[in-house]
């Protein structure tokens, strides 16, 4: 590293542009921004309060987070839910998440399962309650709890992006009681792997979760050429 470099500090990440995708990104997967919505720069700028500049950078990184789609008039539009879409993402999940499940689950302490239980105990309440919002934030750090035990911070970054991308599917997966039952399941499943020390086990409770959920909707969302 040259003497130039070394007088280089951090660059803050918490720019402008970034609280400006990450509100974005909450209106479109909370459904305030329903799918097929005009993203209109102008109109964006006054309703949060900013320039159109980080407006313009935010959608650009929401384009490649997949949650926004630019037509052939330039025009941006809160991107559809289509059953491509969805398989897509899930099967990225499937190599990417068994991954993070099975290292996560070879390197978790007591300090982490400890976080984990008391994670589990939450998401056991807001299933009984139907609470999807909250159900769906307790659900990644129950996850990252694991995941983030590995020290593999670039995999558990994408991880994480998956899971983002698919909040507004995810939704869909949990419209019942009976499904937010069938969803704890697989949770509960995780977390015994996880304190047994199984990495194996960790990773197929993984799939089978994601599997569930590609088999409870997939056949229920438009193909991207209806």
């Amino acid at each position: 590293m040259t003497e130039a470099l070394k007088s280089v500090g951090p660059i803050a990440r918490d720019s402008v542009e970034d609280r400006v995708a990450h509100a974005l990104r909450e209106l479109i997967v909370s459904g305030q921004l329903p799918e097929g919505t005009p993203l209109v720069q102008r109109e964006l700028a006054q309703r949060l309060g900013v320039s159109q500049t980080p407006i313009r950078l935010g959608l650009t990184e929401l384009v490649r987070a997949g949650l926004v789609e630019v037509g052939d008039t330039g025009r941006a539009t809160v991107s559809r839910l289509t059953r491509e879409d969805f398989e897509e993402i899930y099967a990225a999940r499937l190599g990417l998440e068994g991954l993070a499940a099975r290292v996560g689950a070879a390197a978790v302490g007591p300090a982490e399962l400890a976080r984990m239980r008391t994670l589990l105990t939450e998401l056991e309440r807001l299933a009984k309650e139907q609470d999807v919002d909250g159900y769906l934030r307790a659900r990644w750090q129950f996850h990252a709890a694991c995941y983030e035990a590995a020290g593999r911070p670039r995999l558990v970054a994408e991880v994480e992006r998956l899971f983002l991308r698919a909040e507004r599917y995810n939704r869909i997966v949990l419209s019942s009681r009976e499904r937010f039952r069938r969803s704890i399941g697989h949770y509960r499943r995780f977390y015994e792997a996880c304190k047994a020390g199984d990495p194996r086990e960790a990773e197929r409770a993984i799939h089978e979760s994601t599997q569930w959920a590609v088999d409870m909707i997939a056949g229920l969302l438009p193909g991207e050429a209806e």
